[in-house]
């Protein structure tokens, strides 16, 4: 470190063509010195980014519209990466000194993330007609491999012996709060604008600082409209209602498994799971809503750790949420939106992005180059180029990297969701058996809608996911070995976790 700090010192300074600005080297010292600390503690890193991911634009543009200057802003939003290589280090470096051999999952991760790395590096030279720039390829590189990298660093890093418990009541902790202001934006939609708008001013920072192009800068609120009824969706601190209703996913997840297992769940985590609930219905994102019903539905498959009388615990909850929610789906609107016939435009847009996705991949088998279709491809295309927004995420791979690498990203998916499925049933664990449901349900839900292009949504699934197969393995490795647990390790290995009595 001290050595690549030094080449770097006199690059910039002695260099009669100044390779790279002072400032820039600086801000790379910065970033090298918080990846050498993410690095020696990677599950601080991730508890930080478990947290912090969802409200990292807000954060920025209060900083900014404090006074910070707008370099430095920009450079700030690169904490999250910096956070995640540090992670990704560890477990490279953990993996190398246990001597283990890579599974199927490992090796099918790592060869995707290698097939996106030749695009990012080669990509002029497999797809000639591709115009993006080295800039627009590493943010690609970024949003298609960046969960990967990160699902896989979390698995093999060192984490703590209760680090699962921690980023579990992390992750459900932040979603409540999440759907709390769901909540609120329906109850008082004017009161959520102002504060966006005037306090937090997101939308000046998203026009003066990212250079984007809000629909109304003095509007975030997002409506839509069924049946010639228009209809307020909640976004949250998302400001989209697409990928809150993702988010929440997880945290309906992590609380419905601590009610199903019982032990110190009270009213509490009762009102958490009604809160997260009432926060996906009210972004009317029916994809969210399919993945919510199969995390339900794995609720009601045996597990390990389930008390015998879950099918009872799990009837009560339904019905009530059922009292709540159907009321809430007539009032809001979300019944028209789910039953709306296939002939209405909402409808008939998302089979045209289908079926247009899939004529891209016949016309473009090699694919047609990273950053060309949603998330990246929407903020930086050349002028006059084409993008192409399929709806779903195994096109939108194979729409940017060609068929091969679509194939292999769907059974990286499945290959995933499998294993999680095995580790939820060899260990009693609440956050594995939430991690494989939530990830199941979104595996699914990723066939309608690109979920993975949001960090908030893909870095915290898949690192939470990671660190419960990790923390798996350590636990087969332990009942390997000869010496024998004590009582209370067993008790608590099998206790809830979730909120207090």
């Amino acid at each position: 470190m001290w050595l690549l700090t030094i080449l770097v010192i006199l690059a910039v300074y002695f260099s009669p063509r100044h390779l790279i600005s002072p400032q820039t080297a600086v801000t790379g010292l910065v970033g090298l010195g918080i990846i050498a600390i993410a690095a020696r503690w990677p599950d601080r890193s991730l508890i930080i980014l478990i947290v912090l991911l969802p409200f990292q634009g807000f954060i920025l543009a209060k900083l900014w519209a404090w006074g910070m200057p707008t370099s430095i802003v920009r450079h700030l939003g690169a904490w999250k990466e910096s956070l995640a290589i540090g992670v990704i280090v560890a477990g490279i470096r953990n993996y190398l000194a246990g001597g283990r051999r890579a599974d199927a999952l490992d090796r099918v991760g790592l060869g995707f993330a290698v097939i996106v790395a030749l695009y990012a590096v080669a990509q002029d030279v497999v797809i000639p007609s591709a115009a993006a720039s080295t800039s627009v390829r590493v943010l690609g590189f970024r949003q298609d491999a960046g969960f990967v990298l990160l699902l896989l660093g979390a698995r093999h890093a060192p984490l703590p012996d209760r680090f699962l418990d921690r980023a579990g009541r992390a992750a459900l902790a932040v979603a409540v709060v999440v759907a709390g202001v769901c909540v609120f934006e329906a109850l008082d939609v004017s009161g959520w604008n102002r504060f966006v708008v005037n306090t937090i001013q997101y939308t000046r920072y998203e026009i003066d600082v990212l250079h984007g192009n809000p629909p109304n800068p003095y509007n975030i609120t997002v409506y839509g409209n069924v049946g010639g009824t228009q209809i307020v969706r909640a976004g949250s601190v998302f400001l989209s209602a697409l990928s809150c209703g993702f988010y929440l996913v997880l945290g309906f997840a992590l609380a419905l498994e601590q009610v199903m297992r019982g032990g110190r769940a009270r009213c509490l985590t009762m009102l958490a799971l009604t809160l997260i609930g009432a926060g996906i219905l009210l972004t009317q994102t029916r994809s969210a809503i399919l993945a919510t019903l199969i995390v339900a539905w794995f609720a009601f498959r045996p597990a390990a750790g389930r008390p015998g009388h879950w099918r009872t615990r799990i009837a009560l909850l339904v019905a009530a949420l059922a009292i709540v929610a159907i009321p809430t789906a007539i009032s809001t609107g979300l019944a028209k939106r789910i039953t709306a016939p296939s002939s209405n435009s909402d409808n008939a847009s998302h089979v045209s992005a289908f079926w247009n996705g899939v004529h891209t991949i016949e016309r473009h088998p090699l694919g047609t180059g990273l950053g060309s279709s949603a998330g990246v491809g929407q903020q930086f295309a050349a002028q006059g180029s084409e993008v192409v927004i399929p709806e779903n995420n195994y096109l939108q791979v194979g729409i940017e990297l060609g068929v091969v690498p679509m194939l292999v990203f769907a059974a990286l998916t499945v290959t995933l969701v499998l294993n999680l499925r095995a580790a939820a049933r060899r260990r009693s664990d609440t956050v594995i058996a939430a991690a494989s449901a939530a990830a199941a349900g979104l595996a699914v839900a990723a066939w309608f809608l690109q979920i993975w292009i949001d960090f908030s949504v893909a870095w915290t699934l898949w690192s939470l996911a990671g660190a419960a197969l990790g923390a798996s393995r350590v636990a087969a490795a332990d009942r390997e070995a000869p010496a024998v647990a004590s009582g209370s390790d067993l008790r608590r290995e099998s206790s809830g976790w979730l909120l207090p009595a």
